[in-house]
């Protein structure tokens, strides 16, 4: 199992705006049977500070994805829209993956 997770600071006074944008990309994720990214934010550390989170089985499952919405023109627009709400420099993303089992 692994985790994407995207960090960004929203500016103040427009978070409504970046949920709103990110509940639009996960409606667009269900209609097309992608994984639903869902939206966190630290109860404590930065302000403002907001954690996009999608989870996949697999790096090929991440890879599929992130063609698929690369390529979607609806997605791509709704997501574009939102680098004018984050402050520049702030964003930058992970893949965590799941251990179940004790390495050798």
């Amino acid at each position: 199992m692994y985790r994407y997770r995207a960090y960004q600071q929203v500016i103040y006074g427009r978070f409504n705006e970046f949920l709103k944008a990110w509940q639009e990309l996960s409606a667009i994720s269900r209609k097309k049977g992608w994984p639903e990214p869902s939206v966190w934010t630290p109860t404590v550390g930065t302000a403002n500070e907001a954690v996009v989170e999608v989870e996949f089985q697999n790096l090929a499952a991440f890879q599929s994805y992130s063609d698929a919405f690369q390529s979607d023109a609806e997605a791509m627009k709704l997501f574009r829209g939102t680098a004018e709400i984050v402050v520049q420099g702030s964003a930058h993303d992970e893949i965590v993956e799941q251990v179940t089992k004790p390495l050798a």
